[in-house]
């Protein structure tokens, strides 16, 4: 007759195995998902190699050089921002440490959102105002479209070769100015590129 093995003796080998598998999990998981640095792409690729070499696997990357040809870069000053958006009524976040739409401690906070005239918003930017909290724009879901529409003249409304990569132009397209101290969470995926 086979031997069987004391189910205490059996129990303790399974955990054993599962303690091993969950100890080598983590490092398994950061050589799989998440690298030591995220590097730098000089210029953007095909849609098929970025699609194969980036999207696929969900690595991310920096683009440099993707938008030179905007003509955002070389406009948008604080000048020219007053003076085509100027004094319309706009939504700010506004938080007292800056983090909003963020984990802080242990919590995911989200801002206060006020209503306020561009202008006004600029003045604290350029601290010619210093109202309490830090203040950003950042409200999503194409807020680029929805309340600053006289920008839209100075980018592309969607990067063509990264919507033909992920099969679809973005759902929305989004305007975030703020000060350095403002904290945003990193987003990643189809829908927060």
């Amino acid at each position: 007759p086979a031997q069987t093995k004391d189910p205490s003796r059996k129990m303790a080998d399974v955990l054993a195995a599962v303690r091993k598998c969950l100890t080598a999990f983590p490092t398994e998981a950061r050589e799989l998902h998440v690298p030591e640095y995220v590097p730098y792409l000089d210029v953007p690729l095909s849609a098929l190699q970025f699609f194969r070499d980036w999207i696929c696997p969900n690595r991310p990357c920096i683009i440099r050089n993707a938008l030179n040809h905007w003509p955002a870069l070389h406009k948008w000053t604080f000048t020219y921002l007053r003076r085509v958006v100027g004094s319309k009524e706009v939504s700010v976040a506004v938080t007292p440490n800056g983090y909003a739409d963020a984990v802080y401690g242990n919590r995911f906070v989200m801002p206060e959102e006020r209503l306020m005239p561009f202008s006004s918003f600029l003045d604290i930017l350029e601290k010619k105002a210093k109202p309490p909290g830090v203040f950003y724009i950042q409200k999503q879901c194409s807020n680029l479209i929805a309340e600053f529409s006289e920008l839209l003249g100075d980018v592309e409304p969607h990067i063509p070769w990264m919507s033909e990569a992920l099969g679809k132009k973005p759902d929305a397209v989004n305007f975030w100015l703020g000060e350095a101290t403002a904290v945003t969470s990193c987003t990643y995926g189809v829908l927060q590129h």
